[in-house]
């Protein structure tokens, strides 16, 4: 098993290779700045050396709510890039994991919300995150 972990400059990316540090799983910690997951190209020559990954962890995000509004970096961040790691992960048979966030719920229910469920999406990061979502769901 060996992981690609995007993103792991952040929070979550850090407390995930301070698991694996702790288990001893093989990875490759990944930010912007060694693997620009926006860039087609870059992500295809990254993964025609890295052939042997077996799942890849997308920690990367673009989560400045504010800035999200005039930012194409959102839609780069959210969407796409996620979307084409899923793409790679279906071609070359690795488990995909990525995240969203619990901004995309309202919290006005009083019940649980389910993947396919209810969002109540009103700014553009969240926009993004549905069309995202969507994607997801129906390529599983």
């Amino acid at each position: 098993m060996k992981i690609l972990l995007t993103g792991s400059n952040g929070q979550l990316g850090h407390d995930f290779k301070k698991i694996f540090d702790r288990k001893n799983i093989e990875y490759i910690a990944t930010d912007s700045k060694e693997l620009d997951i926006t860039n087609d190209e870059k992500l295809k020559k990254f993964f025609q050396g890295n052939r042997e990954i077996t799942h890849i962890i997308n920690c990367a995000a673009y989560n400045d709510v504010d800035k999200a509004e005039n930012d194409e970096k959102v839609w780069l961040l959210n969407a796409k890039a996620p979307k084409k790691l899923a793409e790679i992960s279906k071609e070359i048979g690795a488990v995909f994991v990525t995240y969203s966030t619990d901004f995309v719920f309202d919290g006005n229910k009083s019940f649980p919300y389910l993947e396919k469920g209810y969002r109540n999406m009103e700014n553009q990061r969240l926009k993004v995150k549905k069309k995202f979502l969507k994607y997801m769901i129906n390529l599983l």
